[in-house]
């Protein structure tokens, strides 16, 4: 229950993947000085080359052993170089792709209810687990690259203009300045479809979690259309990444096709140079040479534009959850001093609609929330949170409107699904001891004094694997934990034995935490028996809300 709300103009700012390429930083540039280092070194080795053919007949065998050393020497310190240069990346790399993920997960977990549920949960970890990690690679890694391979050109242009011939050195400029061009003009198809492939990827993601999720209605009845499901949505993802395979080939292949260009044209060059015996053996060997060194930073700069140029759209949509906005921190509501109140509250969504809502909820009162399936019980509970926004009217919380406070620690809310995570016991009541573990050994002893020591002393470490009353008990408990005034409990004992349900009903109205506690517990069971133990009932109908 955080409001966000967008600041001035001139206070709002903005992170871009610079902001995250900018904290790497300390590695981008020690990665950067190596590969320089590395690239100075094997500039001079088509020197001694050259020097080899011209000048080494008539040098004496020292010499030319001083040589071969040197060569030797310039190629081990630039594989050296290069290996401090992967090492640097990785870590880089890791870090980039850490704090992408750390901001996205922290905007997903501070966004509004009604804006988090308008996409899928396989979108949210498509885009955290294919998305970002590809921006690393594809974006990072090639920005770095490109730089990279900047150094490699300057310092080879400067060796071939001034250390071989500086014609030859012109030639290859500018043939390369052409070769990186035609590819670029050829790029915006490759961005459109790999757009297109990253959004049927999420797609396949929601349908996997969807498919997944739903395991034990899997049988060999159903197994069959399952897999056919599966099997659509496949061949889709399919002949999306096929689409994008043919534009990344096509401009693959036109980069690969203007950098041999660069190759025949210098060939030729030095061909009729060497005709005309304006060059020696020496130059014209070491100038092929710079070519087949010269022309790899020019592949890899028309790649690098392709990948970079291909990730327009993926930026876009991971960074528009990672922008900083200023966040209002509303006031904290941790105790209700009157009572809740619904003043003319209607609520619609398509075909459902609550209308003109007039309820007092007194304080310190429990009540039972009885109506039929589908009648809008849930939705009277997620008006009260905020996860559903009322069209019209006001709830008032000590005659204020609740959605002026943060209500987070004043009301518990538990459903008959809460989740339950992935991790022990007391990791589960206590969210991660984000709550008290105080009191609440008493609390489950006085209720279920068997089943509470069973589940703490259980085999399984992991909560999920728990039967789902044991869910629905480990629920309660983290309700206890949070002790909150007002206890929201949408048919929490669903799942329950018919024992255990007694004896959690019971203690809600009769245990010492719960005292004074103002309690609305949505349930089926309208024995009188049952409902019998509350203040009050709350009627949810065709005739309206009210209470009893």
């Amino acid at each position: 229950h955080v409001k966000k709300q967008r600041s001035e103009p001139g206070f709002r700012r903005r992170k871009t993947l610079n902001t995250y390429i900018y904290k790497t930083k300390k590695y981008i540039i020690a990665q950067i000085l190596w590969d320089l280092a590395g690239v100075i070194c094997l500039a001079f080795s088509p020197l001694l080359q050259q020097w080899l053919f011209d000048y080494g007949l008539q040098s004496p065998l020292k010499k030319i052993v001083m040589v071969v050393l040197a060569y030797g020497a310039l190629l081990v310190f630039y594989t050296l170089s290069q290996y401090f240069c992967a090492l640097y990346a990785f870590k880089g790399g890791i870090k980039f792709e850490n704090l992408l993920k750390r901001d996205f997960l922290s905007s997903l977990f501070h966004m509004e209810s009604s804006k988090f549920y308008k996409h899928s949960i396989g979108e949210y970890v498509s885009l955290q687990g294919n998305d970002i990690t590809a921006l690393e690679q594809d974006y990072l890694e090639p920005v770095i690259s490109i730089i990279r391979c900047v150094n490699m050109i300057i310092v080879y242009g400067v060796v071939l203009f001034f250390g071989v011939d500086w014609r030859i050195a012109l030639v290859i400029i500018l043939a390369s300045i052409f070769a990186i061009l035609i590819p670029r003009m050829i790029g915006k198809s490759l961005t459109d479809a790999r757009s297109t492939y990253q959004e049927q990827m999420a797609e396949y993601v929601t349908e996997i979690t969807d498919l997944l999720e739903g395991f034990r209605v899997i049988n060999q009845m159903t197994v069959g259309k399952i897999l056919d499901k599966h099997e659509h949505v496949l061949n889709e993802t399919a002949e999306k990444r096929y689409q994008y395979g043919k534009k990344k080939s096509m401009v693959l292949g036109v980069s690969e096709l203007t950098t041999k260009f660069v190759k025949i044209f210098t060939f030729a060059v030095v061909a009729v140079l060497f005709y005309k015996h304006e060059i020696t053996v020496g130059v014209g060997v070491a100038t092929l040479s710079y070519v087949s060194s010269f022309i790899e930073p020019i592949d890899t700069v028309l790649y690098n534009f392709t990948a970079i140029q291909s990730m327009k759209d993926v930026k876009k949509k991971v960074l528009a959850y990672t922008q900083d906005t200023h966040v209002t921190v509303l006031p904290r509501k941790k105790k209700l001093n009157s009572d809740i109140i619904f003043e003319n509250v209607t609520f619609k969504r398509k075909s459902f609609a609550l209308e003109n809502i007039n309820l007092t909820i007194k304080k310190g009162m429990k009540y039972a929330v009885v109506g039929h399936s589908g009648a809008g019980k849930s939705t009277l509970f997620k008006l009260i949170m905020g996860y559903e926004k009322n069209s019209s009217g006001v709830i008032r919380l000590d005659g204020e409107d609740i959605r002026n406070y943060d209500i987070s620690e004043l009301i518990s809310y538990t459903d008959q699904n809460e989740h339950i995570y992935r991790a022990g016991i007391v990791d589960n009541i206590t969210v991660f001891h984000s709550y008290p573990m105080d009191g609440i050994d008493s609390v489950g002893k006085n209720i279920w004094p068997e089943f509470f020591e069973g589940i703490f002393n259980r085999k399984e470490k992991e909560c999920q694997r728990f039967s789902g009353g044991e869910k629905q008990a480990v629920a309660f408990l983290r309700m206890a934990a949070k002790n909150a005034e007002v206890i929201l409990l949408d048919e929490p004992f669903s799942a329950m034995d018919a024992k255990m349900k007694s004896a959690v009903e019971h203690y809600l109205f009769t245990g010492k935490e719960f005292e004074g506690k103002t309690v609305l517990v949505i349930t089926h069971d309208t024995r009188e028996e049952s409902l019998s133990q509350y203040d009050g009932i709350i009627h949810v109908g065709e005739n309206g809300i009210y209470v009893e």
